[in-house]
């Protein structure tokens, strides 16, 4: 189990579900090239704040560990992390900004549009919220494009031909796996063991509850 957490310890996950959750993980390598496809933030008391389809919504610990694709041991795939000292007076003021934003709809298209989140565009927001409107962790450009063939991945070109956008590649945003990245963070502890992109991705393709 996870130990030591402290408010506004941020949790990057190896996520099992459908389709969206598998073309995440192969966007962007993670902390030491793990595969990480989700990140939530601890609010305390056992739960956590986290930006998932269809909305911002608070979770207890248990349930979001139980989303984890497992290792070969049957261990939940889990990073724990959390922002150096010299941030982590922020960390209350994250955790009471993500609160704020329970309820508000998932951002679906990534988009900078405001009163929606994604997982890490919410952690991104909270922290610069609690630092005074000066940004802690850096946007990143956004890619759509498998990390393995450099294509983009079909769900992405249907999604925005649906919605009349053009895909948002290169554009400012953000990515747990890239988060999880930052030398703004410490690691604290692993649960499991997370794969890394030089694995088969066809093994790590049997860990994916596919819908």
């Amino acid at each position: 189990m996870l130990t030591g957490l402290q408010k506004g310890d941020l949790l990057f996950q190896f996520r099992t579900g459908g389709e969206l959750e598998w073309i995440i993980s192969r966007l962007f390598a993670g902390y030491n090239g793990m595969a990480i496809n989700h990140v939530a933030i601890y609010s305390g008391e056992n739960e956590v704040i986290e930006a998932i389809m269809p909305r911002v919504q608070k979770t207890t610990l248990d349930y979001f560990i139980s989303r984890s694709v497992v290792d070969g041991l049957d261990r939940p795939c889990i990073l724990h992390a959390r922002v150096k000292p010299r941030y982590s007076a922020l960390a209350e003021g994250a955790v009471a900004f993500a609160d704020q934003q329970l309820q508000l709809p998932y951002n679906i298209d990534y988009s900078a549009k405001s009163r929606s989140w994604y997982c890490s565009a919410l952690i991104l927001e909270a922290f610069r919220y609690a630092n005074g409107n000066i940004p802690v962790f850096p946007e990143t450009p956004m890619g759509f494009r498998d990390l393995e063939t450099g294509e983009l991945f079909p769900y992405w070109v249907e999604l925005y031909k649906t919605i009349g956008q053009s895909i948002p590649e290169g554009e400012p945003g953000s990515h747990p796996a890239l988060l999880s990245c930052s030398d703004k963070l410490e690691v604290v502890g692993l649960l499991g063991q997370l794969p890394v992109r030089q694995n088969s991705w066809t093994n790590l393709d049997k860990g994916m509850q596919l819908a």
